[in-house]
């Protein structure tokens, strides 16, 4: 598999001045068929369609917090949170739902953001639109569901977009935490990383290096209003996205802060009991 998206990274690179494409769109791999739905595993959803600032249509998936089916799940006066979930660079919602499907269950509503270009949505994903995406998410859940906390979890891709798209949301000051999963520093340094690690790829390492990087999470993590809680995971055996790029992004960032170390390969954080109740615990505060 990771041969194969080699092999279209270099196809899709080549045919850049054929499409008008931007270098930044080869970071993306949407996939369009939704093999399963949440009803699938027994949760409730609502299919959302909303839109970006630039018309874009986007469909994404709302999962209702289910009070009362756990013991500490939510209460009388409702749920407990939300989550804007944002998945990382390849196939779409459907696949990365395991990765928040018991979050209902634990009293917190859960908007998983169908980015352009992936799944039912339009558009062509690449930077920096796909921001307005992300702004879309938001706007969605303080327009239709407001709520007592409301959180951005991000994972790889979607952690790292999260850090530009909150320093450049004019209602950033309504969150109140960011949660960022196994995320990198820099976008043309993340390209060039990934080009490097096959032969076939190798040569693409300096054009990965000529990406824009106005928009690099290094670059953007301070600009977050102050006092905003942020929790960091990494596992020190990720092969995608190197441990070592997430500590230098935590190191940037300002306090409050906190780093939980994790174990295993990349993004399969929440099969452990151990995240998920760090994830719990930095959201009760």
């Amino acid at each position: 598999m990771r041969m194969v998206i080699y092999l279209i990274s270099i196809l899709s690179f080549l045919a850049l001045p054929l499409c008008g494409c931007s270098i930044s769109s080869l970071m993306f791999y949407p996939y369009k068929k939704l093999p399963v739905t949440p009803d699938k595993i027994g949760l409730k959803y609502e299919k959302i369609t909303h839109q970006s600032s630039d018309g874009t249509k986007l469909v994404s998936w709302w999962l209702p917090a289910e009070l009362g089916v756990d013991s500490d799940a939510g209460s009388k006066k409702g749920p407990k949170g939300t989550l804007l979930y944002l998945h990382g660079n390849a196939q779409n919602i459907s696949y990365h739902q395991f990765n928040v499907s018991w979050l209902p269950k634990k009293g917190y509503n859960v908007l998983m953001l169908g980015y352009r270009q992936f799944g039912e949505s339009e558009g062509i994903a690449k930077l920096p639109n796909i921001f307005l995406d992300v702004h879309a998410g938001l706007d969605w859940i303080l327009k239709n569901k407001p709520t007592n906390k409301l959180f951005i979890l991000g994972q790889s891709m979607g952690g790292s977009l999260s850090v530009f798209g909150l320093a450049s949301y004019d209602q950033a000051k309504e969150i109140d935490g960011v949660i960022l999963d196994a995320v990198f520093d820099s976008y043309p340094g993340i390209a060039s990383h990934a080009m490097s690690q096959n032969w076939f790829t190798w040569p693409f390492q300096l054009p990965a290096l000529l990406m824009d990087d106005n928009y690099d999470p290094e670059q953007w993590i301070q600009k977050w209003p102050n006092n905003m809680p942020l929790l960091m995971m990494h596992s020190q055996e990720d092969q995608v996205v190197p441990y070592d790029k997430g500590r230098e992004l935590f190191g940037l960032a300002r306090e409050p802060k906190q780093w939980v170390e994790n174990s295993g390969p990349h993004i399969a954080t929440f099969r452990s009991q151990k995240m998920r109740d760090a994830l719990l615990q930095f959201m009760f505060k």
